[in-house]
Order: C-alpha cells, then sequence, then structure tokens
C-alpha cells in the first residue's frame, strides 16, 4: 500500500494532485507542515520554540510507529498537507508516553530551551490549566466510542480550499472502515474557524467543549475552548 494513488485530480491552476499512503521519504515534509501549522493553523512559535520537539511530539508516532494509517496530499508531486491516522488510540498513547514524550522532555529540561520567554510562558500556561482542571475530557468514553483517531494540516494556505483535505479524509474513512473501526474522534479547539466547519460537513460532531487558558496570551480574542469531535463510522 506505501506507493498507492488513491485520489487524484487538476487544481483550478491547473496542477496535478494526488493524495496518496504515506511514504518514509515524506517525513521531513510531515514534519514541517505539523510545525508550520501547530498553532491553530499557524506556525507553532506564537506559544513554543523548538521544532524538532514540537514535530516529535505531535507527528513522530504516526510516521514512526503506525506509517501505515497515514495518507498525505501532493501538488506537483510535493507534500503539501497530511492525514495522520491512528486505528487504536490506546496503543498510540502507550507508546507516545514511553518512546516519544520522556525524550522530549529530556531536551526540553536544557537550559537552551528555557532562555526562551515564550517557553517559559508556556509551560506557566499550561501548569494553570492543569491546576484549573482545563485537561479533564472524558477520554476514557471519548476512545470507547470512537478508538480511532486522526490529525490533519495542510501547510501552505493557498492550498486549503482545494478539496484536498476532504480527499485525505474519504482515504482515511475508507481505510478505518476496511480495518473494521467503528468509529474516529479528533482534537481541536474553536479558533480553528476553518478547520471546524469542515470537520462539520465530512460529519463530525462536538462530543466535548471545556474552555481553555492556555492561549490566552497569545490570542486576542479569548475565550478560546478546546473541542472533541467525533463521528461514527
Amino acid at each position: 500500500m506505501s506507493n498507492q494513488t488513491i485520489f487524484e485530480g487538476i487544481t483550478r491552476d491547473g496542477g496535478k494532485w494526488e493524495v496518496r499512503s504515506y511514504r518514509p521519504e515524506d517525513r521531513e515534509r510531515v514534519r514541517w507542515i505539523c510545525s508550520e501549522t501547530g498553532f491553530i493553523g499557524n506556525p507553532q512559535e506564537a506559544v513554543f520554540i523548538g521544532r524538532d520537539e514540537f514535530a516529535d511530539l505531535w507527528s513522530s508516532y504516526w510516521t514512526d510507529y503506525e506509517p501505515e494509517s497515514a495518507f498525505v496530499a501532493t501538488v506537483e508531486g510535493r507534500v503539501e498537507g497530511y492525514m495522520l491516522g491512528c486505528l487504536d488510540t490506546r496503543r498510540q498513547e502507550k507508546i507516545w508516553n514511553k518512546m516519544i514524550l520522556p525524550r522530549v522532555v529530556r531536551r526540553l529540561i536544557r537550559p537552551a530551551w528555557w532562555r526562551h520567554s515564550i517557553n517559559r510562558r508556556f509551560i506557566r500556561a499550561m501548569v494553570r490549566s492543569r491546576l484549573r482542571h482545563e485537561f479533564s475530557a472524558p477520554l476514557n468514553d471519548i476512545i470507547a466510542a470512537y478508538p480511532a483517531h486522526l490529525h490533519t494540516n495542510i501547510g501552505d494556505p493557498a492550498m486549503r480550499g482545494l478539496g484536498l483535505g476532504g480527499h485525505m479524509t474519504r482515504a482515511l474513512f475508507d481505510y478505518l472502515r476496511q480495518k473494521g473501526v467503528r468509529g474516529v474522534h479528533l482534537g481541536t479547539t474553536s479558533h480553528n474557524r476553518q478547520a471546524v466547519p469542515f470537520y462539520e460537513h465530512v460529519g463530525f460532531k462536538v462530543i466535548h467543549k471545556s474552555l481553555f487558558t492556555a492561549y490566552d496570551q497569545a490570542i486576542t480574542d479569548p475565550p478560546l475552548y478546546l473541542l472533541y469531535m467525533g463521528k461514527q463510522l
């Protein structure tokens, strides 16, 4: 499946687009897109300095431990977006907690990372949010009903709205159904104003909503809410 083209067509500008299975050579481009869109569709540096660490946290499980569930969208051969899927969120959590998080934390405790005021602000804000119980989503219930999950982004804003996201979503849904998965969920925020309507359009519904203040220092129009969305397959 690693070389399989699933959907293809022509963009409005006449360029050839393709949705296909992820390949190992896509990894660096996926990591770049992950960081370039890491803060509500914008570069992650608004809240977190350290692209390697950020990409390790939010893409390396999917590219390194479950690449068979990942898809990319290309335009003229260049990867412009990704759809990182996961069949079993509980398995992902175990690997992430054991293999990925400790490795990243070891790098984050180095003085060079803490020299950035943005990073110090980020840690303080995340601790404050945890003390306020802002991470209290009923994840066990969500995973029980929607065991799979997805993480998707398109890097270049000019490539958004071309239908690439819809075709990547169709590719993942077909794959999950073939694997006998009955439900899929995702996490996002109320300020991801392009993504939320898209998710609703492809059948996701909000299944949990909670106030989240850790990003207040980086947004101009709080309040912001964490959203978990789910879809039955």
